[in-house]
């Protein structure tokens, strides 16, 4: 569904990290791990839309988590209070489509960098759901922590490369005290990561990885093809559409 909504606040909330929240206008609803599909600017440049994954959601509410990195990015830093937002959404999958694999199991979400987004409202979506969870987020140094406080109120652990914040190293060493033979796995964020958790959990083979891919997208629903990935079986799957959450185990990393 297209929405027209206003920017209701946006501000850096972590060293080129930014907060934005956005009032649809009308009921928004979404689930874990889904995204929304942004026109950043109304001229020609920069010309696709941008994907964000959902932070958190009110009923005519939502807010999103980015970071600058390039021209769309900067276009949406520059957005001020009151001024129009166009979007598509929600879009995608969510981590619930995996949630029956992990009932009864000791479920771990891990976000690394802006992945951090949609970790966090699944990890807010299963607190008001009373299931149990260990938290973990990773990132390069305090200053690129997305929103810690907020997270610290769900339980969250904290890895740093450089020891800023939490335990000194990446989400793979804090994560092999946590993991057992039962272990479900929720993440998101760089391909990296995905693999250095794979490394983690060779040892424990029950172990399941349900990951959500960050790709460039153009379209968003599925036609331009810009965000395939492709499985170990050779053929390839579109995050937009087929995703963006996957069993780790089907792609080719």
């Amino acid at each position: 569904m297209q929405y027209i909504g206003k920017v209701l606040k946006n501000t850096e909330i972590a060293e080129k990290i930014w907060r934005m929240d956005i009032g649809a206008g009308k009921k928004f609803k979404s689930l874990p791990g889904q995204f929304i599909n942004v026109l950043v600017s109304p001229s020609y440049e920069p010309l696709l839309r941008r994907p964000f994954s959902i932070f958190e959601t009110a009923e005519k509410k939502l807010a999103i988590v980015y970071k600058v990195i390039g021209e769309g990015t900067k276009a949406m830093s520059l957005k001020k209070k009151g001024d129009e937002l166009d979007f598509i959404g929600p879009l995608g999958g969510s981590y619930l489509d995996f949630m029956q694999l992990a009932a009864g199991k000791n479920i771990i979400i891990i976000g690394g960098g802006t992945g951090a987004a949609s970790t966090y409202y699944l990890a807010k979506y299963l607190r008001s759901k009373k299931i149990s969870f260990t938290f973990i987020q990773g990132a390069r140094c305090a200053s690129q922590m997305v929103a810690p406080r907020e997270f610290k109120k769900l339980g969250c652990l904290f890895t740093t490369d450089d020891g800023t914040l939490g335990k000194k190293g990446f989400v793979s060493s804090l994560l092999k005290k946590e993991i057992s033979d039962d272990s479900v796995i929720f993440a998101c964020g760089p391909k990296p990561m995905f693999r250095a958790i794979a490394g983690a959990c060779a040892q424990n083979t029950g172990v399941k990885i349900f990951a959500s891919f960050e790709e460039y997208m153009g379209c968003g629903i599925g036609a331009c093809l810009s965000c395939a990935v492709e499985t170990k079986a050779g053929i390839y799957k579109r995050v937009c559409k087929d995703g963006p959450v996957f069993d780790i185990d089907e792609l080719a990393l």
